[in-house]
């Protein structure tokens, strides 16, 4: 039996296919990092003076769910001790070199509690949600909820292919695996 998205039970049918492509993605990306003795210095590491660090990419991920998760489950600004994990891995920041110094732990924790509460949330929701229009108080409309969750899988799935990338320099400097 191949590969298939189907709707994950407990969510309404359309947000249980999100969910569904949601696992997937996310067991791609933990498949990616699987086994590859990644080492602080190589989540670190940045091949020349335009890519990010794997650790950067895996907090942005993180980071980019959570922005979701404060916009449209939480409604609020994110706190000081929020942007103090989080604010170097957000788009703005990304290429600041600020995020190093964690173990893979660290990251695969942070894309694991994001994703908890992330599904925690939509399993309240239902599909009508989905489709509901983002108005801004300033009248702009930012699209509908559908766009936004689709947008999250697009950006990790982008992000595999900056780490593939990083992951096969890696390989060239021994030094930075085991």
């Amino acid at each position: 039996m191949g590969i298939r998205i189907i709707s994950k039970q407990g969510f309404d049918f359309q947000i249980g296919i999100l969910v569904s492509e949601m696992e997937y993605i996310r067991n791609d990306t933990y498949w990616l990092l699987k086994e590859q003795g990644l080492t602080m210095r190589g989540l670190d590491f940045n091949f020349d003076d335009y890519s990010n660090s794997i650790g950067t990419l895996l907090l942005h991920i993180a980071s980019h769910e959570f922005k979701f998760q404060l916009n449209h489950f939480y409604k609020r600004n994110i706190t000081k001790e929020e942007f103090k994990v989080y604010g170097n891995a957000m788009p703005s920041m990304m290429d600041k070199r600020l995020v190093f110094g964690n173990n893979l732990d660290f990251y695969l924790e942070e894309l694991e509690s994001i994703r908890k509460n992330t599904l925690s949330y939509l399993k309240n929701l239902n599909d009508e949600w989905l489709f509901k229009e983002i108005i801004r108080a300033n009248g702009k409309n930012m699209g509908n909820y559908y766009y936004h969750l689709r947008h999250i899988i697009d950006d990790e799935i982008n992000h595999q292919g900056q780490i593939k990338i990083t992951l096969k320099r890696l390989k060239e400097k021994k030094n930075l695996i085991t």
